[in-house]
């Protein structure tokens, strides 16, 4: 049984830089793309009546009594049916609290908060599109500690200590993560009959003999277009080849910046990216397909006859996208994903993730029941169940995903020994775009990769 949810919060959006800010980071799809899975994801507007329920007491108990009202500024990097999941969530807080939530979407972000900020009209609240806008305002002192509106016990019961670890500035956790995304290779099981299980080498051996087979079916389907975003497919394809022969704990160096760009370890991971993405055979179209066709459509080749490509690594939202031109494409057995192997083994259970953090730039009675709220299990259920996203809260249960290619990738970040978010999650603005023009330089010129990586690496300064 469902309802409609009783009240809409009023949304907003800025278009002033397009996408570029949702796309500069790995891990979610464009707000004009679908994220779910096998079947009709609910958006927001319709939910599980005892999931509501749920959510309302929960958004009770964070108000503790207190007598609230007005309005709460929200600023978040998805819009349209993307930001419906997030909407359905505050809609709960707004019926539990009488406190109106207006949301505004705003994928450039990135220039919007911090001009807010210095103007003196700072939002309340802020979902960003990663780390990075969470740890400038914790540094500059204008984030709210959440150890101290929430509690340090309370968040360690209900998130992975990674991502507790990546969201703590000098002690103090500023940032809920929310939308969690996971990394997987997708494939179509009509026509696949290569490895699922094994290492990262046993899958290069057989892309390598497809490659060389003359068959002119391309291992891999790649696509980086994506206007002012363009290359962050390729992020979590090098973030992961990268956690899986090095671990977390060096991917959480890089990702800080203590692991610079031109360490040997960062070298490998492009560098084995590259042995795929500068192929003439190993990627559908060669290179310069790869730069040039669109992020949103590139796996269709998987579907083309004849057979263009047959895997692709990308985030969990990869299904949706999919499904969007190619609705035979259902979960498992017209789509379907296995975990990516690890180069060595043991760190075969580390796990990159990308995604939202929620934080707070008001202390008012009102931002902290909405942050406490925000962390609870029934408010990230909602968001779980309306199928486009999987969800940071170790303690929402998997049968609340509707389906199958979400619950599997809930279940890879509930298993997963290690959880850390990458670089393309934790960087600052510039450096992260001299990441993604990085990619597309070395792609065209791979002997350029010594100045691409000590370029990326000056651009910290």
């Amino acid at each position: 049984m469902s309802r409609a949810m009783p009240r809409t919060p009023r949304i907003l959006t800025f278009t002033a830089l397009g996408l570029a800010g949702a796309l500069a980071f790995a891990g979610c799809a464009s707000a004009d793309q679908s994220s779910s899975g096998d079947e009709t994801a609910s958006t927001g507007s319709t939910l599980p009546q005892e999931l509501v329920d749920a959510a309302v007491a929960a958004a009770t108990t964070a108000a503790d009594g207190q007598d609230l009202s007005g309005t709460l500024e929200m600023v978040g990097v998805s819009t349209g049916a993307d930001a419906d999941p997030f909407i359905g969530a505050i809609s709960a807080f707004e019926e539990a609290t009488g406190v109106t939530v207006n949301y505004t979407g705003a994928p450039d972000q990135a220039t919007v908060v911090p001009a807010a900020v210095e103007a003196g009209n700072a939002p309340d609240i802020v979902d960003g599109q990663g780390l990075g806008l969470m740890q400038q305002f914790a540094a500059s002192g204008d984030a709210v500690s959440l150890s101290d509106v929430i509690g340090d016990d309370v968040l360690a019961d209900n998130f992975n200590p990674g991502l507790l670890q990546s969201a703590t500035v000098d002690g103090q956790v500023y940032g809920i993560w929310n939308e969690a995304d996971t990394f997987q290779i997708f494939y179509n099981p009509a026509t696949y009959d290569g490895p699922t299980e094994g290492s990262w080498q046993d899958l290069s051996a057989w892309s390598e003999a497809l490659a060389a087979s003359g068959t002119g079916v391309a291992p891999w389907c790649m696509g980086l277009e994506a206007g002012a975003g363009s290359g962050f497919p390729a992020q979590g394809f090098i973030e992961n080849l990268f956690v899986k022969q090095f671990g977390s704990d060096a991917l959480a160096a890089w990702a800080s910046g203590e692991l610079p760009w031109t360490s040997d370890e960062v070298r490998w991971a492009f560098e084995e990216f590259g042995r795929i993405a500068t192929s003439e055979t190993m990627v559908a179209g060669g290179p310069q397909a790869a730069v040039s066709t669109s992020a949103f459509s590139f796996m269709d080749g998987m579907y083309t006859d004849p057979q263009a490509c047959q895997l692709t690594l990308w985030g969990n939202y990869a299904a949706g996208i999919v499904q969007g031109s190619n609705p035979e494409a259902t979960v498992p057995d017209g789509l379907n994903f296995f975990d990516i192997p690890a180069s060595d083994p043991a760190y075969a259970g580390a796990l990159d993730v990308a995604g939202h953090v929620t934080f707070a730039l008001n202390d008012d009675p009102a931002t902290a029941a909405f942050m406490k709220y925000w962390a609870t299990p029934e408010a990230q259920s909602l968001i779980a169940a309306s199928g486009r996203y999987t969800v940071a809260n170790v303690n929402v249960p998997l049968d609340v995903y509707p389906n199958e290619n979400m619950r599997g990738s809930a279940e890879l970040l509930l298993a997963a020994e290690t959880v850390t978010p990458g670089p393309a999650s934790a960087i600052p603005t510039a450096v992260n775009t001299a990441y993604l023009q990085g990619i597309l330089s070395y792609i065209q010129d791979p002997a350029s990769l010594d100045s691409i990586l000590a370029g990326i690496e000056a651009a910290k300064s």
